[in-house]
C-alpha cells in the first residue's frame, strides 16, 4: 500500500514510563496511510495501585513536513480499554525519527516528549 508515511517511521516502537504506581509500557505501531487515515496504534499497559490497566488507542495522520522529517498526528481515540476510566484519549502529537532506531513523540499541548525504540 502506498501512502504519506515515510518508511523510517513504519513498524513497532516501545518505551517504558515510571510513576508512583510502577512501570508502565507503551507499544506503538506506525502503519502506512494517507492524511486523515489512522496510522498510529498505541497500546498502554501498567499498574493502577492495586490493579492494572490495558488501553488501546488510534490516531490519524494530519500532516507530513516537507522532506518527511516530522509527522503530525491528530488527537487519539480509545478503541478499547480496561478499566475504561484509566484510558484517557491524548491530544495531538508530533513524531520525529532519530537515528532510525529511536522515535520521539511530543505531546502538542504540554510539550512532553517520550522516546521510543525499535
Amino acid at each position: 500500500m502506498s501512502g504519506d508515511v515515510p518508511e523510517a517511521y513504519l513498524g513497532s516502537w516501545r518505551t517504558t514510563i515510571s510513576n508512583h504506581d510502577g512501570k508502565n509500557t507503551r507499544s506503538l505501531v506506525i502503519k502506512q496511510g494517507r492524511i486523515g487515515d489512522d496510522v498510529l496504534i498505541l497500546v498502554a499497559d501498567g499498574p493502577t495501585g492495586s490493579d492494572t490497566y490495558h488501553c488501546v488507542f488510534t490516531a490519524p495522520l494530519t500532516a507530513v513536513s516537507s522532506g518527511g522529517g516530522k509527522l503530525k498526528l491528530g488527537p487519539s481515540t480509545v478503541t478499547s480499554g480496561a478499566p475504561l476510566p484509566s484510558c484517557v484519549p491524548g491530544s495531538s502529537t508530533t513524531l520525529t525519527v532519530g537515528n532510525g532506531h529511536t522515535l520521539r513523540r511530543t505531546n502538542s499541548d504540554i510539550g512532553e516528549t517520550l522516546t521510543y525504540t525499535r
